[in-house]
């Protein structure tokens, strides 16, 4: 089995605190990933001779810059490392780092769940997180947005799409559909949307990003909007990890099949000294729940949903996936047929 996305969680350590954090707080665990983990890890990888992409997570690695800087070198050292990321709330974003990332062409994606109220709400330190925006897009580093679905995000899509429209270096947005772990099952501010809600918010998100489009040089992208149309059909799965293509490494050397599972020890794959391959490839027995599809326009071009979502959720919520896809598509046919007329 090849690995072909490699995620190093640098640090447990983190200056929010969200209503969801699947991490939990890291009490009690080694929270910073020394050098010589990052080194194991890259021995691992590139013993496969088979290129891979690297993403930094946490906690917010963007707390630990020095390790960055060293795990960047140590990559690119590695010699099939292709690309590399991260994944960051933006609120402690040097000019240093920002510096880092532009030379290295590093791949950045900033936590973002809607306007200021509902990422205050979500997450808090909306402000700040606007800033660090505001310091990419000045910096000219490029950058994607990750969304959390909640109830409460899912009804402010389209405002989402307006609070980056004047961001000349935002090029996407993914929706994370709500995953229940960790603190997302106790906090009163992670409540699932419900399917009408959703719907409504995708509409109003995809008329408000066609609109805002239109007027940009450089698109804004939703990438379940190209995972079922702009790429016709050919993703044949949802994510690497469906396929055991997936590693997630947390400080302590301890092995995961993704970042939404790091810390699960249901799904704890050993160590970079001792993996457990069986768990690894744990998360590819995790599919939807049987569905009749045969008279759905999607059946055929379905990449499916996220399978630690799945585990977690317990097949439950399968129709927000159908919804979400359902209402891309909807709307690209209308789009179509008025182009036609």
């Amino acid at each position: 089995m090849a690995i072909r996305y490699l995620i190093l969680s640098l640090t447990l350590r983190c200056n929010l605190r969200c209503a969801y954090c699947y991490n939990g707080d890291g009490t009690g665990k080694a929270m910073d990933m020394p050098e010589t983990v990052m080194k194991k890890a890259f021995d691992f990888v590139a013993s496969q001779e088979e290129p891979f992409h690297l993403q930094f997570t946490g906690g917010e690695p963007t707390l630990v810059p020095k390790a960055i800087e060293k795990a960047i070198f140590l990559a690119k050292s590695s010699g099939n490392c292709r690309s590399i990321g991260i994944q960051t709330n933006a609120t402690a974003l040097t000019p240093e780092l920002l510096s880092l990332f532009k030379t290295e062409g590093i791949q950045v994606g900033v936590s973002l769940d809607g306007p200021p109220a509902v990422q205050e709400r979500q997450r808090g330190k909306a402000a700040e997180t606007l800033r660090g925006l505001q310091m990419l897009n000045a910096a000219g580093v490029p950058f994607r947005i990750t969304t959390v679905v909640t109830q409460a995000s899912a009804a402010t899509l389209d405002k989402l799409v307006l609070t980056l429209a004047g961001f000349n270096g935002a090029l996407g947005i993914g929706l994370d559909l709500l995953v229940g772990k960790g603190r997302a099952t106790q906090s009163p501010l992670a409540i699932p949307a419900d399917p009408a809600t959703l719907e409504k918010g995708m509409q109003g998100m995809l008329s408000t990003l066609s609109a805002v489009n239109r007027r940009r040089a450089n698109p804004i992208h939703l990438r379940e909007q190209d995972f079922i149309i702009d790429q016709g059909g050919k993703l044949s799965t949802f994510c690497h990890a469906c396929r055991g293509e997936n590693l997630a490494v947390d400080p302590a050397g301890r092995l995961f099949p993704c970042g939404q599972t790091l810390g699960a020890e249901e799904f704890a794959a050993g160590t970079l000294d001792e993996p457990r391959w069986e768990n690894l490839a744990k998360l590819t027995a995790f599919k939807p729940a049987e569905l009749d599809c045969t008279e759905c326009d999607l059946d055929a071009i379905c990449p499916g949903d996220c399978p630690s979502r799945l585990y977690y959720n317990r097949n439950r919520c399968d129709d927000l996936v159908c919804t979400m896809y359902r209402s891309i598509w909807n709307h690209h046919t209308k789009m179509t047929d008025t182009t036609r007329k």
